[in-house]
């Protein structure tokens, strides 16, 4: 009996610390294993899964039968029931088992997960110790400080857990180095939001022209916006390098039919010599001709900036220009003569595009820094205004450490927290020439405490409901990433955020927020495995006019179709076929769906003949599992049993031989035929044939997930051309053909694995922790009920957040 991949995730765990160990009894009622499963095994599963040969890596003849105790052992039984239970084994080559045989097994089987379920309910599924990934000490930071900073910025790449999470506890390390960095983060944070001494000099500017000559590239500057024209505002002296800053533009569009909209890209930076540092805020679509005005903010720290004194072109820069492109060739500029000095700015003249949406530039103002009154408003929400601050420094310290702390640690402090921070303060006071800067090094010492950077949940010897304040943390890493908000800390407090009625409809008010964009992006590009998009180099020699822009859309477009499923609580099994999809004008263009205008995503309808419905026709999928030359039948497939089926293929072993692709008549094959070749090799088909057609149905799509009806192929030096074919036979008999037909089946015929899977990685997300058997019951129970309401997104998120699996610790 060949048992296929074992690493699911709803399998046993053994809990971090299980004092003392339990041992693990066979159920009473169930069938004896050495009386009546053992015998079956050695004469149905050993030959292929024995002390000779492991199938799939598994051996079935000395496999404990504690599944309590031996996590591994736990995992292959789950997996050897649900094979049994879909009755894929034994193979059609294989002698089968009688009913009375199979009723044995799936019996036996069964009453021991559920004996093992039962016995570790008490203490599995617990939540382990959590630290903040990056994204998430990234938000909470600014959250917190409401400074914007880069405090990601020195960390290393967090873990990724064997189910493709990076918020998974087990696998979120610390170091003592790594907290060395936390704490140089602190401080850098906390030197720029209390400030010493007097308010410093403010410069402002307004610009009606550019006033740059030199500049690399020598592009036409302009007011009047094209493709290649830019506004460029020097400021050579005098300008801040610390603190807030304004770039204040003030313009009109004029905007085209059936084509895109403007897009203003401010950035502000300098030239060296032979290169330019800049650093863009975010682009703008301009979609009205009427004159506007939009207002750019940030830290000027976070900005390139020119060293005075140092280069041959002085003065920091701000640059505005219009980045639309509708991918047309660029027509060429002529170098404008030399006459006047005030014409020698203007660097090339390029034709002007009467068919593209254009900007005017009407002014450009740069003020900085900026503050509503000294010190600035992040500092008096630390240091506030209070009488104690004259009267009794330690006292004021306490009071502005009790209300730090307590945001901070997303929950009330006890005064004895509070106490040692405050002697903390005290002895270190002399180090330090001033109050503020020796508050700020306290504050740092609260920043780098366990009790901010771990989500801490304090832990008995049984599991127990969460507390209000646990499920505020719960509720806002999960859909925000973030800490809870004071909505969700006053709800807190009042101890009514536990009632279902109540947190209910925080989840909805979550999900409307824009902040929940932060949960679909990173659940879905660790999901489905978006960011190896960026990993894959397309191939120039078969796709020449590739843009690398164009991958950012491609994963644009996943996000916003998952986004726009959960908002509108939409099925969620238009994931596997739907007859629309999100997109803008650069990803239909590629698609070559008309009609599509503007940089913003939205809902698209699509034809049958586009073949698009479902993240099986996003290009995002379909890049992300090729070679960036060709499609790669074998990593599409795997990625769908992975990913959506939750049912990956077992890794081939080291022996396997490799495809023959230097061969020119291997070349000339189609990649079915390619495939039927490697499964004629033993090592090779027992997996391949469950693994093959699946991305074979796919072949209609090329590696950049365009469709075709050829697939060009380089043999030698010339380029060939060869039929697709999309066809083949899953193991269960099952004919597909093409990607219409496997999104039919997997409608029809796997929607319920679809729909488990689904449950199991929102579950495993939400919790932040690998599942274990004994939440099998809880998958069980959010698989029916996800199904009862028509697969709908948003209340599947409802239904998680209700589950014991996230309400208890």
């Amino acid at each position: 009996m060949i048992v296929r991949a074992c690493s699911l995730t709803m399998l046993l765990a053994v809990a971090s610390v299980i004092s003392p160990m339990r041992s693990f009894a066979e159920p009473t009622d169930a069938p004896k294993f050495k009386r009546d499963v053992l015998p079956i095994l050695q004469s149905h599963c050993v030959r292929c899964h024995g002390p000779k040969k492991q199938e799939s890596r598994i051996r079935l003849d000395n496999l404990s039968t504690d599944l309590f105790n031996n996590r591994a052992a736990a995992e292959n039984w789950h997996e050897v029931l649900n094979v049994l239970n879909a009755g894929e084994m034994p193979p059609k080559d294989e002698k089968p088992l009688s009913a009375e045989q199979r009723k044995i097994l799936t019996r036996w089987v069964s009453a021991a997960i559920n004996a093992a379920i039962e016995a570790g309910r008490k203490t599995d599924g617990r939540v382990v110790l959590r630290r903040l990934n990056r994204v998430e000490y990234q938000n909470t930071m600014f959250d917190l400080l409401g400074l914007k900073m880069d405090y990601d910025r020195d960390l290393p790449p967090d873990a990724v857990s064997a189910d493709g999470f990076h918020n998974n506890g087990r696998s979120l390390r610390m170091s003592a180095l790594q907290l060395e960095y936390y704490l140089q983060t602190a401080r850098r944070a906390l030197d720029r939001v209390i400030v010493v001494g007097p308010a410093p000099k403010v410069y402002d500017y307004e610009f009606t022209e550019s006033n740059v000559d030199g500049w690399l590239g020598d592009p036409q500057r302009a007011n009047r916006l094209g493709r290649q024209q830019q506004f460029l505002a020097k400021m050579v002296k005098d300008y801040p390098e610390e603190g807030e800053f304004l770039v204040r533009v003030k313009l009109t569009a004029e905007l085209k039919e059936n084509i895109g909209h403007p897009l203003l890209e401010v950035s502000v930076g300098y030239r060296p010599d032979t290169k330019i540092l800049f650093r863009e805020f975010d682009l703008v679509e301009i979609t009205s001709p009427d004159e506007q005005t939009f207002e750019f903010r940030d830290r000027i720290e976070n900005y390139p900036l020119p060293v005075r004194g140092q280069g041959k072109y002085p003065g920091l820069v701000v640059r505005a220009r219009n980045v639309y492109d509708d991918g047309s060739p660029l027509p060429k500029g002529k170098k404008e003569k030399k006459g006047k000095k005030k014409e020698k700015k203007k660097g090339k003249v390029f034709p002007d595009e009467p068919a593209l949406p254009t900007l005017m530039i009407q002014t450009v103002e740069f003020h900085g820094p900026v503050f509503d009154q000294w010190p600035p408003e992040l500092h008096r929400r630390i240091l506030f205004e209070s009488p104690l601050r004259e009267k009794d420094e330690a006292a004021y310290v306490a009071e502005v450490l009790q209300r730090f702390m307590r945001r901070t640690f997303r929950r009330p402090v006890e005064k004895a927290e509070v106490t040692r921070m405050v002697e903390f303060y005290k002895s270190i006071r002399p180090e330090f020439p001033t109050f503020e800067e020796t508050i700020r090094e306290t504050l740092a010492m609260v920043l780098i405490q366990p009790d901010f950077l771990f989500l801490v949940e304090p832990a008995g010897d049984n599991k127990r409901a969460i507390s209000d304040w646990e499920l505020a943390s719960r509720l806002s890493y999960f859909l925000w990433s973030t800490m809870p908000d004071d909505r969700l800390m006053e709800l807190a407090a009042s101890g009514k955020l536990h009632e279902p009625k109540v947190y209910s409809a925080e989840v909805d008010r979550m999900i409307a927020d824009a902040r929940s964009s932060r949960f679909v992006d990173q659940f879905t590009e660790q999901w489905l495995r978006l960011n190896v998009v960026d990993a894959v180099a397309v191939s120039r020699e078969y796709y020449p006019k590739f843009d690398d822009k164009l991958k950012t859309d491609m994963r644009g477009e996943t996000q916003a179709y998952f986004g726009e499923l959960l908002r509108q609580n939409l099925s969620g099994l238009n994931l596997l076929s739907s007859d629309f999809t999100m997109l803008n004008e650069p990803l239909a263009k590629h698609y070559g769906v008309e009609g599509v205008f503007g940089h913003t995503f939205r809902r698209v309808g699509l034809k049958p003949e586009q073949h698009r419905g479902g993240l099986l026709g996003h290009a995002s999928v379909l890049l992300s599992n090729s070679t960036g030359a060709d499609s790669h039948a074998v990593r599409r497939a795997v990625w769908i049993r992975d990913r959506l089926l939750n049912d990956p293929p077992a890794p081939p072993p080291p022996d396997v031989p490799p495809l023959d692709e230097a061969d020119p008549k291997f070349l000339k094959l189609s990649v079915r035929e390619q495939l039927k070749i490697h499964r004629g090799t033993e090592a090779c088909a027992s997996c391949h044939n469950g693994i093959d057609p699946w991305g074979i149905a796919l072949e209609n799509f090329d590696a950049v997930g365009l469709w075709r009806d050829e697939i060009r192929r380089k043999v030698g030096k010339k380029m060939e051309t060869l039929p697709v074919n999309a066809a083949d036979v899953l193991p269960n008999g099952h004919k597909l053909d093409g990607p219409d037909n496997l999104r039919d089946y997997l409608v029809k015929e796997r929607k319920d694995d679809f729909a488990r899977s689904l449950v199991a990685r929102l579950l495993t997300y939400a919790v932040g922790r690998r599942l274990e058997l004994s939440d099998q019951v809880a998958i069980d129970d959010l698989t029916g009920k996800f199904a009862a309401d028509g697969y709908r997104m948003r209340d599947l998120i409802h239904k998680i957040v209700g589950s014991e699996s996230f309400q208890t610790k």
